[in-house]
């Protein structure tokens, strides 16, 4: 989910996956068209009660970023930073949503012939609070690798929640 909480509507951040077995129907979806979901099943969900007491670090690949941009605009006060790993530029998906300076693209193949940056060599190079929370979505080999870089910077596995896809 890409929305808030409390919005009169749903929006969902999905990329087109050309030989997918979903994002290809929904591309041709039009306004009123009716599609039937089911769910949500997990718990991905932040903790109401550390909401003021805590600073959170988002961690996203892709789309993964989705449910981040929901907490955000859920809870305007939110302390946070968003460290989000995408292929190219074009994929940093309302970016002007974050507060200033708290998203953080690593792009690993952009325009130009420039050299790339993967989200876990941002993370290894960068120093992390041990007192915040980190929510992981996206990809399962980053989630697997951030986990081992968060544990490594003495980050406790309590204080690590994840939403793995493909």
């Amino acid at each position: 989910m890409y929305s808030a909480a409390e919005d009169d509507f749903i929006d969902f951040l999905v990329r087109e996956v050309p030989d997918g077995i979903i994002s290809p129907r929904l591309a041709v979806c039009k306004p009123e068209d009716l599609v039937e979901i089911g769910g949500p099943y997990g718990d991905f969900c932040l903790n109401e009660s550390s909401l003021v007491t805590n600073s959170f670090v988002f961690i996203a690949t892709g789309t993964g970023i989705a449910p981040f941009h929901s907490f955000v605009q859920t809870y305007p006060a939110l302390k946070y930073q968003i460290f989000h790993g995408i292929r190219r530029e074009n994929e940093k998906y309302d970016e002007d949503h974050y507060k200033v300076g708290s998203y953080i693209p690593s792009i690993s193949q952009p325009e130009g012939g420039l050299v790339g940056e993967r989200l876990t060599s941002r993370l290894q190079s960068t120093e992390l609070d041990v007192d915040s929370l980190y929510y992981l979505c996206g990809n399962r080999m980053m989630i697997t690798d951030a986990i081992a870089i968060l544990r490594g910077k003495g980050i406790p596995g309590s204080s690590i929640f994840t939403e793995t896809f493909f």
